[in-house]
């Protein structure tokens, strides 16, 4: 007894001076400072600041690969180096600009969007990590003019806003396998139905004609009188390329009222503390069918591309794993990850999402420092992972096509859409 009680002492002792060690070697934290309210005074208060947000609420640090303590060490010195000389020698935006690309280099997020503000040379920055090797340039018109060229294409129905390329939607019908009967083309730039449904623009009935010819006047809740549903049409393109995402609410109706019932996606999680690690369980996360969708089988493709992004990855792989649906084109972007908008409060809610001065954001604000004076930021980030029911993550990867056709800008300037041609083929011929 004499010997345990001993050995537990020494134990005991053993575990306190370990405690003792860990502390004293550990890095204490900065000071937390909520990112939706901090003003910057100083390149390195924003670059504390920005690196700290992004340590609390970063969504993905269990599967990314950057040392983000590394980066911190790594770049403070540039920072401080930044403030030493603001007077003599100041720092101009493409210097700026590569610090920053530097410090956030190979971050998985590929929603992560940042934006960042100079006061000492009135200019602003953005990146995007995840698109440096992934975007391309794409000419739309020129996809439309093709379109138009396709024999025996009927009932052509379209709506462009030159301000808003996230209204622009077009329908039409196309020669089917069996004689007489057609494929339902429809075109969508973008998961913002609602938005259109809501808008008081002048133009509204322009804006929802494609929407109504396709799903018909019940559109935001599923199809119901529109091509889709008819007798004649066979089978159905989806056409998603391009399209940057949207709202979440906007894929049961525009993507759900294809299947024949709901479809377990996968789950999400988001952040539960401001550790890097602290996380909420795994949620399920169901793509839900409406009641108004399709009575019978119809074959489905979806044209999906390096652009198709967020909402549109999710309705790419939605219909990926449908029985009767197929994916033509290339791989999707790989930003699954949702987001919640930025509100005061975000931070304190969730412990992950988006922080700073969305005004500085031009597709949320004018672009412009809501404080001129300050070093202001804001940074766009994923709320909630999202894997699939394997527990797969997409993020950077993005989703495979089954028919892979590579985007080709010569043959569409000419007049041929070679995705769309290869997406006939296979539902006129099956292969």
């Amino acid at each position: 007894m004499t010997n345990n009680h001993s050995f537990s002492i020494k134990v005991m002792v053993c575990g306190l001076v370990l405690v003792a060690l860990f502390a004293s070697c550990r890095k204490e934290p900065i000071k937390l400072e909520n990112p939706n309210t901090t003003y910057c005074t100083s390149y390195v208060h924003q670059f504390q600041t920005v690196w700290e947000g992004l340590d609390h609420i970063y969504v993905l640090w269990e599967r990314d690969t950057v040392d983000w303590d590394a980066r911190y060490a790594k770049y403070l010195p540039v920072f401080q180096e930044f403030d030493a000389r603001m007077k003599t020698n100041p720092v101009d935006s493409a210097e700026y600009h590569k610090a920053w690309k530097d410090v956030t280099k190979g971050l998985l997020d590929h929603h992560l969007t940042m934006f960042l503000y100079n006061p000492n040379g009135k200019y602003r920055i953005a990146l995007q990590p995840g698109s440096n090797s992934y975007s391309h340039a794409r000419d739309w018109q020129a996809e439309t003019a093709a379109l138009k060229q396709v024999p025996g294409m009927t009932e052509y129905v379209d709506y462009y806003d030159p301000n808003n390329s996230l209204v622009n939607s077009i329908f039409c019908l196309l020669p089917g396998k069996t004689q007489g009967k057609y494929i339902a083309y429809f075109r969508l730039s973008a998961f913002s139905i609602g938005e259109m449904a809501d808008s008081s623009f002048n133009g509204k009935a322009a804006m929802e004609a494609p929407l109504k010819a396709f799903y018909g006047n019940e559109y935001l809740k599923g199809i119901s009188n529109g091509a889709a549903a008819r007798a004649d049409v066979e089978s159905i393109i989806i056409d998603l390329r391009g399209n940057p995402g949207g709202s979440l609410s906007d894929i049961s109706p525009a993507i759900g009222s294809l299947m024949q019932d709901h479809f377990h996606w996968g789950y999400t999680r988001t952040k539960m503390g401001l550790g890097r690690l602290d996380y909420s369980g795994w949620t399920q996360f169901d793509i839900l069918c409406p009641e108004n969708h399709l009575k019978a089988s119809k074959p489905v493709v979806v044209l999906a591309d390096i652009n198709t992004v967020s909402c549109g990855e999710i309705s790419t792989y939605t219909i990926k794993m449908m029985p009767f649906g197929k994916v033509i084109g290339e791989r999707t972007y790989g930003g699954t990850c949702a987001l919640v908008p930025n509100t005061d409060k975000t931070f304190t809610l969730f412990y992950s999402g988006c922080f700073g001065d969305q005004n500085l954001a031009p597709f949320l604000g004018s672009g412009k420092p809501t404080h001129p004076d300050y070093f202001e930021h804001y940074v766009y980030s994923g709320t909630y992972d999202v894997v699939n029911t394997d527990y797969k993550s997409f993020e950077g990867v993005g989703v495979q096509p089954d028919i892979e056709v590579l985007y080709d800008a010569n043959a569409l300037k000419s007049g041929v859409d070679n995705q769309l041609n290869r997406a006939l083929e296979y539902l006129r011929t099956g292969n």
